[in-house]
C-alpha cells in the first residue's frame, strides 16, 4: 500500500504520548495531517526528492522489482529529527518530544506501508537489497510549508517549523534501506548476475 496522507496522520497521532509531553487537541491532529499531506506529496513517485540505489543479484535478463514484495525500513532515530529542529532554531522544552512523537511515526508508517519499484537492468530473477540514498530537504521543506499553511494556517513559527522538519525528516529516511524481490524474463542460457538498481518510493 503507497503511503498516503491519511496513513501518515494516523501513525503520527498513535504516537502522540511517546515522548516527554502528550499532543493533544485539534491543533496537532492539524499539523501531523499538514505533515502526511507534504510528505507523501513529496516522497511517492518522486524520485529526484526521494529515490534508493541497490544491488539485485540473481539470473541475468530483463526484470524490475517487485512492489508487494518490497519493504523500506526506517529505523526510529529521534537525534536525526531533533538536530533538524535544533538547527531550525526550535530550541524550547517541546522540541525533543516533537522529536520524539514524529520520528516514531515517520519510522512506523514507512516500516508497515512504504515499498519501491524500479526496472531492473541485467538481472531477471533474484533479490535487490537497496538504501535511500536521494532525500531533498529543500524540496521537502516547501512541500511542508505549504502543507501545513493549508491544515494549520499561516504563523511566526510556520517557516521554522518547516525547515526543522524538512531537514530533519531527510536526515531520518536517509537512514532507511529496502529489500525486495526481482522477477521478469531470463537469458539463455540462464548464468548468475549482478547489477545496480535505482527505484522510487510507491
Amino acid at each position: 500500500m503507497a503511503l498516503t496522507p491519511n496513513l501518515i496522520q494516523a501513525a503520527i497521532l498513535a504516537n502522540r504520548s511517546s515522548g516527554s509531553f502528550a499532543f493533544l487537541g485539534i491543533p496537532f491532529d492539524q499539523m501531523a495531517l499538514g505533515i502526511g499531506v507534504g510528505l507523501s506529496s513529496w516522497a511517492v513517485s518522486q524520485p529526484s526528492n526521494l529515490s534508493l540505489t541497490g544491488i539485485a543479484t540473481g539470473v541475468a535478463g530483463a526484470g524490475s522489482i517487485v512492489t508487494v514484495t518490497s519493504r523500506i525500513l526506517v529505523p526510529p532515530t529521534v537525534t536525526a529529527v531533533s538536530s533538524g529542529l535544533v538547527g531550525a532554531g526550535m530550541l524550547g522544552p517541546v522540541s525533543p518530544a516533537l522529536a520524539t512523537t514524529i520520528t516514531l511515526g515517520i519510522s512506523q508508517v514507512f516500516n508497515t506501508y512504504a515499498q519501491y519499484f524500479g526496472l531492473v537492468a541485467g538481472v531477471s530473477n533474484g533479490a535487490d537489497v537497496s538504501r535511500i540514498t536521494v532525500a531533498n530537504p529543500s524540496t521537502l521543506i516547501v512541500a511542508l510549508q505549504s502543507a501545513l499553511a493549508g491544515s494549520m494556517g499561516s504563523g511566526p513559527a510556520l517557516s521554522l517549523l518547516a525547515t526543522g522538519l524538512g531537514v530533519g525528516l531527510t536526515n531520518l529516511l536517509l537512514l532507511g534501506t529496502g529489500q525486495a524481490t526481482v522477477a521478469g524474463v531470463p537469458s539463455y542460457p540462464p548464468v548468475p548476475a549482478t547489477t545496480s538498481t535505482l527505484s522510487v518510493v510507491v
